[in-house]
């Protein structure tokens, strides 16, 4: 297997979703990259239709049939649905069945409104109207710009819109992002975020790179409500363990600076309130630097709990957020078939087996 094959396989395996068309082909190009890229070109021209469509609609006539669109859409991706199902019962499970399902429609239609507003991500900035900014506790950095702090929001409502606030406000930034699978995707996604004026980083070993911005006086910002296995520290999210960074309260700590949970609002259609919350503080001066570190990513899981409970349907829960019980891994030592099986199962309910 040649290395463009062993890459694709292994960014494909670690995914939820390779493609929206040619999904069912997604096993068959794990092994030809050359299906893969057809697939990816594919995809790219769906979205770039999408887009185009959107780009010529008025924002809010754009964002409303960018929520129709996704809820028809959504109702074919079971296994995204799956998702979506599987992360809000965790997280609300007191709902019914009915109930659950208006709120997976819900988070679809939610996610077609930021797709819709990507390529109106400027007149959101520019139209004074659209974008209401709360502070609750000043900080240093909002009055002097060049003295950064640490941005951190879930991916609740339109997040992309906090970089519009903080383009507004004057304050320099660099923002972490997850780069779609797809590269063309990637750089059509790109071109939307120009407007945030922000400089971006793909999320995988991105720590030097928000030190160097930190440095050059850019306030860092990273969406941080998914898990994160690989050097992640259990907090407590929703009443069960999640794998979380400690980075952003790490890098508050190490460069002294505020540490600040931001929460977008949808008012109505492509019209938000931006909330720069009081900074997260460690409570335990005598406490080390990685118990404080997890003391305060708890903190802010804690505030990330009650805008969701207080917004359930804008909350854009597409991947896994808790790890998988221990009984699934189980399975995987039962074979290809018992695998097989538990696959399918996730596809109606990832949480289930």
């Amino acid at each position: 297997m040649g290395y463009n094959q062993r890459l694709i396989s292994s960014r494909f395996r670690n995914s939820m979703s390779a493609f929206v068309i040619g999904h069912p082909l997604r096993n068959v190009a794990l092994k030809h990259p050359l299906l893969a890229k057809l697939l990816w070109r594919l995809d790219f021209v769906l979205m770039w239709m999408l887009i185009a469509v959107f780009r010529c609609l008025p924002v809010d006539a754009a964002s409303r049939f960018g929520d129709r669109a996704m809820r028809w859409m959504g109702a074919f991706m079971k296994r995204k649905s799956g998702m979506f199902r599987g992360n809000l019962k965790i997280a609300f499970p007191q709902l019914s069945a009915d109930e659950l399902e208006v709120l997976v429609s819900d988070a679809w239609g939610s996610a077609g409104r930021v797709l819709a507003e990507y390529p109106h991500l400027k007149t959101i900035r520019e139209q004074e109207e659209r974008l209401q900014i709360e502070i609750l506790e000043p900080i240093v950095t909002y009055g002097q710009p060049d003295k950064p702090c640490i941005i951190v929001t879930a991916h609740l409502s339109n997040w992309e819109v906090i970089g519009s606030a903080m383009a507004r406000m004057g304050i320099p930034n660099a923002s972490l992002y997850s780069p779609p699978l797809n590269p063309y995707l990637d750089k059509l996604l790109l071109e939307s975020r120009q407007a945030l004026n922000c400089e971006l980083y793909p999320r995988d070993n991105s720590a030097r790179l928000l030190m160097r911005a930190l440095k050059k006086g850019r306030t860092a910002a990273m969406v941080m409500d998914r898990r994160v296995e690989e050097g992640g520290k259990v907090v407590r999210f929703f009443g069960r363990d999640k794998p979380a960074t400690l980075l952003p309260a790490k890098l508050a700590l190490k460069f002294n600076c505020d540490l600040v949970p931001v929460q977008v609002e949808r008012l109505q259609d492509a019209n938000f309130k931006v909330t720069f919350h009081p900074p997260i503080r460690p409570t335990q001066a005598t406490a080390n630097e990685d118990e404080q570190a997890l003391e305060m990513t708890q903190q802010i899981h804690e505030h990330f709990e009650r805008w969701i409970q207080a917004n359930p349907g804008e909350w854009f829960c597409s991947k896994r957020v808790w790890s998988r019980p221990k009984r699934y891994l189980k399975q995987q030592a039962l074979g290809k078939k018992a695998l097989e099986e538990a696959r399918e199962k996730a596809s109606v309910d990832p949480y289930a087996v």
